[in-house]
C-alpha cells in the first residue's frame, strides 16, 4: 500500500469537511422551512382569533349614506403626453401638482409640464430597464431603479433640455429593484426581488439600513405623503403574500398584514394615511386600518355568487361604467365577464382627494373606479389601446394620470356634479 502524503491527507480532510458542510447547511434550511411553517399557522391561529373580534366592515358601516348617483359622476379626459418610444415603466407627481416625472423603456425620464403637456426635461438613463421612478420633495432630484440591480439619483437639469448629471449609484442588492421612493431629500428607499428593502443616504452614498422580512421577492412600496416635515414610514408587499410596515430608523418591521398565497403586486396609503390598500394577482383591492389591525373592506371583480360561464360575451364601455346598487357585494358588471380574462391581477392602485373614490389598473380590465364605501364600480377610465402601467391622483387632485404600453400619459379630470 502506498503511503498517504500530506496533499492526500489534506484533500481527504478538506472533503470531509465539504460534506460536514453541506451536512449542517442542509440541517439549517430544514430549520428555516419549518420554522416558516410554524410561523403561517401561528398567523393563521391569530387571524382566527381576530376574526371573531370583528363586528363590522366599511361597506355595512356606510349602508345609510347615499350612493353615487349616476349621470353625476364624470370623468373628461384633458390631455395626451406624447414623447416616449416605448412602454412607460412608472410616472408620478410633483408635491405642487405642475410637475409629472416618467421613466421608459426607451431610455428616458421626462420631466413634463402638467399644465402645458410640454416637456421641460430629459434625462438620459443609466440602464434603460427601469421599473421604477421617483422625483424628490423639492423636485431638484430623480431616481431610477430596475433590472440592472442599481438605483441611480439623477441631478433633474433646470437650464440644458437634455441632460445626464448623476448625482449617486447605490449598487448593493443582489436581484432586480422593483420600487424606488424618497424619504426626504437626502434619503431614498428601494425593493427589490432579493427579499429586501434598503435604505440609502444620497449624500453619503451609501447603504443605511437593510429590511428582510419578506420570504418572496418585494413587488411594491410605498411612502405616506407627510403634511409638513418628512416621513419615517413606508409599506411594503411582495410575492410571499405580505405587506410589512417598516419604521426606517430600525431593521424590524413594526406591524404586518398576512393577505394570501398570491402575490401582493401594489400597495398605496389612503390619504388620512391611517388605511392602506394592497392589490394582488387574483384582481383583488383590500383595505386594511392600521389602527384596528384588520381589513375594513375588499373590491373584487370576481363575483363569488355567479359561476364561471363558458362564452364570452363582449361588453361595451358604456355598459360597463356603471354597477348596479341593488345587488349583492361586490356590486360591478365586470364580474358578468371577468372569466374571459385569464390574468386579472391589479397592476396600480391611487385614491381620489377625498378618498371616496379607488382608482385601480388590471392588467386586462383597464382603469376600474371604485367607490370605497359602497364597494361598487362607479366608472372606468377609456381604454388607451393598450394594457395601463398605472394610475396616480394629483396631490391637489385636480387630476388623474394614467400610463399604459402604448407610450403615453393621459391626464383626466374628475368632477362630480351635486
Amino acid at each position: 500500500m502506498r503511503p498517504l502524503t500530506g496533499g492526500h491527507i489534506v484533500s481527504q480532510y478538506l472533503d470531509i469537511k465539504n460534506e460536514e458542510y453541506k451536512s449542517f447547511k442542509s440541517q439549517i434550511q430544514d430549520q428555516i422551512n419549518e420554522a416558516r411553517l410554524e410561523t403561517r399557522e401561528l398567523y393563521a391561529q391569530l387571524e382566527q382569533i381576530k376574526i371573531k373580534k370583528r363586528d363590522n366592515d366599511l361597506c355595512h358601516m356606510a349602508k345609510d349614506i347615499p350612493n353615487l348617483a349616476k349621470g353625476r359622476f364624470n370623468i373628461k379626459p384633458l390631455n395626451v403626453l406624447k414623447g416616449h418610444k416605448n412602454k412607460i415603466a412608472d410616472f408620478s407627481w410633483s408635491q405642487n401638482s405642475k410637475k409629472i416625472i416618467s421613466a421608459s423603456q426607451d431610455g428616458y425620464i421626462i420631466i413634463w409640464d402638467s399644465e402645458t403637456g410640454l416637456k421641460k426635461n430629459a434625462i438620459p438613463l443609466e440602464s434603460k430597464w427601469v421599473l421604477s421612478s421617483a422625483l424628490s420633495p423639492t423636485g431638484k432630484l430623480a431616481a431610477s431603479a430596475g433590472l440592472n440591480n442599481n438605483c441611480t439619483i439623477y441631478r433633474v437639469p433646470t437650464t440644458e433640455p437634455i441632460n445626464q448629471h448623476i448625482v449617486a449609484i447605490f449598487k448593493g442588492h443582489t436581484g432586480y429593484i422593483s420600487g424606488v421612493e424618497f424619504i426626504d431629500e437626502p434619503q431614498v428607499v428601494t425593493s427589490s426581488g432579493d427579499m429586501t428593502c434598503a435604505l440609502w443616504d444620497i449624500n453619503k452614498s451609501k447603504r443605511i439600513r437593510e429590511y428582510s422580512n419578506h420570504l418572496g421577492d418585494v413587488l411594491a412600496l410605498t411612502v405616506p405623503k407627510p403634511v409638513s416635515g418628512k416621513t419615517d414610514t413606508f409599506a411594503s408587499c411582495g410575492s410571499d403574500g405580505y405587506t410589512y410596515f417598516w419604521d426606517t430608523r430600525s431593521a424590524a418591521a413594526i406591524q404586518h398584514f398576512a393577505i394570501n398565497e398570491r402575490d401582493v403586486n401594489c400597495i398605496q396609503y389612503f390619504k388620512d394615511q391611517n388605511s392602506i390598500a394592497i392589490g394582488n394577482d387574483e384582481g383583488t383591492v383590500v383595505l386594511f386600518d392600521m389602527r384596528a389591525d384588520c381589513p375594513i373592506a375588499s373590491y373584487s371583480v370576481n363575483d363569488p355568487n355567479s359561476s364561471r360561464q363558458k362564452e364570452h360575451t363582449f361588453i361595451s364601455s358604456t355598459e360597463l361604467k356603471w354597477g348596479s346598487s341593488s345587488s349583492s357585494s361586490p356590486r360591478t358588471p365586470i364580474s358578468l365577464f371577468s372569466h374571459c380574462f385569464e390574468d386579472r391581477g391589479v397592476v396600480s392602485l391611487d385614491f381620489s382627494i377625498s378618498g371616496r373614490l379607488m382608482y385601480a389598473c388590471y392588467i386586462n380590465l383597464g382603469c376600474i373606479i371604485w367607490d370605497t364605501l359602497k364597494g361598487e364600480v362607479v366608472g372606468t377610465l377609456e381604454d388607451q389601446g393598450q394594457k395601463f402601467s398605472g394610475v396616480r391622483t394629483s396631490p391637489d387632485g385636480l387630476a388623474i394620470c394614467t400610463g399604459s404600453w402604448d407610450q403615453y400619459l393621459k391626464l383626466w379630470s374628475p368632477k362630480y356634479m351635486s
